[in-house]
């Protein structure tokens, strides 16, 4: 039995795609975004799959670009109650975070509530509550171009110490360390 050639014009296609493929992955290893300088405790570590892992200093209350969005985590942050008898965490403590989130695309846009975790003082990740209040930024929706809105993110109090929020989209990972003590 003879063997086939593989055709010569099959071979070039599978080479020209596998140079794109390269390329692309290449080109997704830039980072975007900015960061104060501050002597605050909290930071954001950023990353992407084809650079190290890199500190530097975050300070509440100033912007950062992240998917399009000039992001800003406020500093007022405070602890309510989930009220809602339906809840497996019901009556316990919620923390609310301000953020406001501001499109800096051409199009309509809003921040991909899918993008959004937040890690606890124990390490683990720790139940949104966003389902439980109206002011959200889960479910603030779209945005049109250069509009922004003040919302918050509320996770439930998991004792004192270190929480991150992380921002994920895949193409850039951003984690927000906060101090927070009751």
């Amino acid at each position: 039995m003879e063997k086939k050639k593989t055709p010569i014009w099959l071979v070039v296609i599978c080479v020209i795609i596998g140079i794109f493929l390269l390329i692309g992955i290449l080109g997704n290893s830039d980072e975007t975004g900015t960061n104060s300088d501050s002597n605050d405790t909290t930071t954001v570590n950023t990353n992407s799959d084809s650079k190290k892992k890199k500190d530097s200093a975050y300070k509440l209350d100033s912007p950062f670009t992240f998917d399009d969005l000039e992001i800003t985590i406020g500093s007022q942050i405070q602890f309510v109650q989930n009220d809602n008898q339906f809840s497996d965490d019901y009556q316990k403590d919620v923390i609310k975070i301000p953020i406001t989130v501001k499109n800096l695309k051409d199009e309509t846009h809003s921040l991909n509530m899918f993008y959004i975790k937040m890690f606890g003082s124990q390490g683990t990740e720790i139940n949104d509550q966003s389902s439980y209040f109206d002011d959200s930024v889960q479910f603030a929706g779209d945005l049109r171009p250069e509009a922004s809105y003040t919302k918050y993110l509320y996770y439930v109090y998991d004792g004192d110490g270190k929480y991150t929020i992380e921002l994920n989209d895949i193409a850039k990972k951003i984690d927000i360390n906060l101090n927070i003590a009751k």
